[in-house]
């Protein structure tokens, strides 16, 4: 990919993630950082060997979700969006506040798919909207804990 297609996507994402609320500390990688060279997959609801942990009414309110990524996330603070659209783009960032996070995100996004890489463990959070329901995926590097 081209030097000029990356910086474009770059100032394209920056020019977003700065209207999201609820972070800080926002840095940005084009190249794939360290702590998620673990995960060689794709995120793909469709065909994911990820079971679903659950699943809830689209309905549900942004406060709800909050909550129940709260428990999922527990004191982690510290994470990675990847972003692939034209070519893969990495931010970092710490978590201040979920409840003004979500829902930033999503309006400035117009999506309730969400991945998050915890950057302390290797472990990834994913939300998709299927179409009457969010589903909640988690998977964990298992192998590196034996």
């Amino acid at each position: 990919m081209s030097d000029l297609k990356k910086k474009l996507s770059l100032l394209k994402v920056k020019r977003r993630i700065k209207s999201l609320k609820g972070i800080k500390d926002v840095h940005f990688l084009t190249d794939k950082p360290k702590e998620i060279a673990w995960y060689a997959g794709e995120l793909n609801p469709i065909d994911s060997p990820i079971p679903c942990l659950y699943e809830f009414p689209v309905a549900h309110t942004t406060q709800d979700l909050s909550r129940l990524i709260q428990s999922l996330v527990g004191n982690s603070r510290q994470f990675i969006l990847v972003f692939g659209e034209f070519s893969p783009i990495y931010v970092l960032f710490q978590m201040e506040s979920l409840d003004e996070f979500l829902p930033s995100y999503f309006s400035e996004f117009s999506t309730r798919d969400l991945t998050l890489f915890f950057k302390d463990q290797e472990k990834v959070l994913d939300l998709h909207l299927a179409e009457d329901k969010v589903e909640v995926r988690v998977l964990e590097n298992k192998a590196k804990n034996r």
